[in-house]
This record gives C-alpha cells, structure tokens and sequence, in this order.
C-alpha cells in the first residue's frame, strides 16, 4: 500500500444511499420512460399505487429545504471540519456580496448533502484556458519540482506536445525527482508502446490503465477518463485536457471544421494551489494502489503541510466506473435543481438523461436563464448524432442551445448563479456519469464565478443560437441518424 495514501472523503461509504444495483437502475429509469418501466417490471418494484403527498407534507417538505439552504455549509480545513463561525467566515471571503454569499450557501449546501464532498477552505485557483496556456503552466511547474510528478490522464499522445513533456519528465527525473504516470490503455491507444518505455527507460514509472487483452472483458468498458497532475503535492491542474497536439494552437486561431478535429481545441483546464491538493493528490495515489503499484516515499514528501493561500472553496467530487454513487451527476442536479439565476454549460459530448434535462427545463420554468453551448462538430459523429437527439425537448422546454463553430469545443464546464462553477473530465452523458473514472472541481468563489461567465460571453460570440422552428424542421435524415445513435447512447 502506498504510505500516507487517504481515502478520499467523496469516496468515502455513507449510509442512507441507494445500494449499487439499485443506484444504476435509478439512473436508467431517468433515461427514458418506457426503458424505466420495463426495468420496474423486470426487478419488481413498485411502480404504481404510490400515495400523493399531503398539503402538510408537501408544506413540511419546502421548509426543510429552505432551512438546508439557509444552513452553515460543512467546511474543512488540513485538520478537518471547521467550527461554523469559520466556515461562515471563509463563505464570506470567497463570496463577498451578500446575494452572491446566499446563493454560494444554497447551492454548496446541496451539492455536498447529495455528494458528502465538503468545501476545503484556502485554495487559489486560475482557470487556464486552451492548451497552449495550460501546458505552459503545467510545464512550469514541472520544472520547478523538488520531490515528485505525478500525471493521470486519459491520452498521452506520442506526437510533438507528448514528447515535449516526455523530455521534460526525464530531464526531472535525471535530476532525481520521482515522475509516475497513468494513462489509459483505449485512451492511448494511438501512442507507441516505445514511446512509454523509452520513459520507463529513464526510471520514470508508467503504469497503463486496464490494458486489452488482459482485463476483464466485464471491465473494458471503465476507462480512466481522468486528467490529473500533481507536483510536489503542493499545485494540482485538472480539467479537460489530455496531453496531445491537439492543443498545440489556441482555439482563438479559429481552426474551423475544416481543421480543427487536428488542432485548436477549446478547452479549459484549472490550477489548484491550497489544502485541497491533499485530496487530489489522494486521488492519484488511490488509483496508483489500484492498479498494483506501490510508492516508496516518506508520507510527508507526499503530503507536505499547505498554508491556506486563497479565498476559493473547492469541491474534489471523482467518480468510479461501476461504483454505486454517481458523485458528478449528483452534483449536478444538486445545483441545477437549486440554482436562482442562471445556469450555463459548455459540454463536448452532451446528452443528458430524461432527469437531467427534466431538471434544466424546470430551471426554465422557474425564470432561470438556461443557456448549453455544444459543438456544431466533433470528433465523433455517433456521439454527435446521439447527443442531438436530446436537443428537441430541451429546446421546446426554454433551454437555449448554441453550437460552437470556429473550434472543436472540448470543454467540460458549468457556472451556476454566477458562484459556483464546476471544471472537470467529466462530460454530461452515461458514459462518463456511470463506465468512466472521472474527476470534476467545484469552485465556490465570486471571482472564479465571474471568470468563468466572462469565458462563457466570449465563447458564445462564436456559437450560433438554434433556433427551435428550424431545428423542428430539419431534414428526416438528420433524426434518422440521431435515433440510430440515440439507441446506443449509453455506450457511447
């Protein structure tokens, strides 16, 4: 086992949640009614002859959800929860204006009571945004590390940007510093095996998550859908990004579809500085344990003391292929169902399931400004087709939907109210809420908030807004296509 490895708190079992059977079943039930009443049929559970609540119940039940709303947010710090004076006090500093500290409380307090991941107080963040950005920052910290690298990420790209950071792994390894790697084996699967072993070669530690041919066949499918990398235990950047020349051009270049499935992706990755680079560094060393490696260093080089440096809060929320607690989803639908203002999304591969987008058109309903930018093209057309199948009834529900033009949009990103703001790997469809391991960060903080609706406006300026009449009547072949594809959502 590795040493000094904790289990992270979002992983973490807790009573009261639905078994893991039972959980995924809920999940498809909400995929679509007649799939939902054909698995009630089939497990026996009780669809019909459910009693409707009463006045008083219905009454009792809206002031329990007031008063969560309205309650002290459970924070914690390197040491653990914070009493409640504190807690208010670092809501207060990440959330400033006092409509913007109510809104912070009330969806902080949803996601973490349907999650169990508490706010850690004291972090930086900055977003970082398309890849020549984020690399240049990842590179830097790179090269200033002391102790270790640690790096997990779905694509590894054997290509100019790959070996950029290959070269880069093995200068810091030559000079000492441990460097261990997780990259997955579909992921990678364009990527040389000469290419890992070349680094395995300098004494970098590589390790291939679920190889073919020799995992489980009923496991192929949970892919370690992550991007994480962690230096020194001290700055962590996670989001949406792969290691690939992909993004080795800014998507402000406006590659077009004509270009830009080869380069200038839009994506948005975060840099983590504070206490809750502990967790994301448990993380990777919980996936390190799992895949049968140890790591032979004193627990403090691991997990160095961080000085609170910021006034972020941030939510680790990961998720496992297979696993019953389907954290990112939850989180989600938490905040969506509790949002006041606004909701605006950036989603690659976007196709929600029945109760995901019952939940965005009830925002709608309730006077909040729903807005889902997507890609007018993409890297896969299956998954392009079976996620448009979606967009009709989220369109004829108030949900305003823009297709982003001038780059393959990657991004996978949310702002909520303005204040809560979530980056992460995690794309809004079954494969990634249930087959995937995947980690999302959630930021309770006004200036990330700002940020990030400031980043939402610019990409907008190159999205074109569906109009709900012309989609209504586009050509049978389109819907053709999209119910072939929908068939086979959930796999995709």
């Amino acid at each position: 086992m590795c040493p000094g490895v904790e289990r992270n708190a979002s992983h973490a079992a807790r009573p009261g949640r639905v078994a893991g059977p039972r959980r995924r079943i809920a999940f498809y039930k909400a995929g679509g009614r007649a799939g939902g009443v054909a698995l009630c049929a089939f497990v026996g559970l009780a669809c019909a002859g459910q009693r409707a609540p009463t006045a008083n119940a219905v009454a009792h039940g809206a002031a329990r959800a007031a008063a969560i709303r309205a309650a002290t947010p459970a924070v914690v710090d390197a040491a653990g929860r914070v009493p409640a004076r504190e807690a208010e006090q670092a809501l207060g500093q990440a959330a400033a204006t006092r409509a913007y500290r109510r809104r912070a409380r009330a969806l902080a307090n949803a996601v973490e009571r349907k999650t169990g991941s508490p706010l850690v107080r004291g972090n930086r963040t900055r977003l970082l945004i398309d890849g020549p950005r984020t690399y240049q920052a990842m590179l830097a910290a790179v090269e200033s590390a002391r102790d270790h690298i640690h790096i997990e990420t779905y694509i590894f790209a054997d290509d100019e940007v790959g070996r950029r950071f290959a070269d880069a792994l093995v200068r810091k390894r030559r000079d000492g510093v441990a460097v261990r790697i997780i990259y997955d084996a579909i992921g990678s699967i364009a990527s040389d095996r000469e290419f890992f072993a070349g680094m395995a070669a300098h004494g970098i530690e590589v390790a291939e998550f679920r190889p073919l041919g020799r995992s489980p066949l009923r496991r192929v499918n949970n892919r370690d859908h992550r991007k994480l990398t962690v230096v020194d235990g001290r700055v962590a950047f996670t989001g949406g990004l792969n290691i690939s020349g992909t993004y080795s051009k800014a998507s402000t270049s406006r590659p077009g579809p004509e270009h830009g499935l080869r380069s200038g992706w839009r994506d948005t990755h975060l840099e983590i500085r504070g206490p809750a680079v502990r967790r994301l560094q448990s993380l990777f060393l919980d996936s390190w344990a799992h895949l049968g490696r140890n790591v032979d260093a004193v627990p403090a080089a691991l997990y160095p003391e961080l000085a609170e440096v910021g006034d972020d809060l941030v939510q680790v929320l990961a998720s496992e292929g297979g696993d019953e607690e389907l954290r990112i989803y939850d989180a989600y639908l938490a905040a969506i169902r509790n949002a006041e203002r606004r909701i605006w999304i950036a989603q690659a591969y976007f196709a929600p399931n029945e109760e995901f987008r019952a939940a965005l058109v009830a925002a709608t309903a309730r006077g909040v400004d729903v807005r889902v930018i997507v890609p007018a093209f993409t890297d896969s057309a299956l998954i392009h087709h079976g996620s448009r199948a979606t967009y009709e009834e989220l369109l004829d529900g108030g949900v305003a939907i823009y297709e982003h033009e001038e780059a393959l949009l990657h991004a996978k990103t949310a702002v909520l109210d303005g204040v809560w703001s979530m980056v992460g790997s995690s794309n809004i469809d079954p494969r990634s809420f249930l087959h995937n391991d995947e980690l999302n960060a959630a930021i309770v903080s006004e200036e990330i908030g700002r940020d990030m609706e400031d980043m939402f406006r610019r990409d907008l300026e190159t999205s074109r807004r569906i109009d709900p009449e012309a989609w209504r009547a586009r050509p049978a072949g389109d819907r053709v296509k999209e119910f072939l594809s929908s068939l086979l959502r959930h796999w995709l």
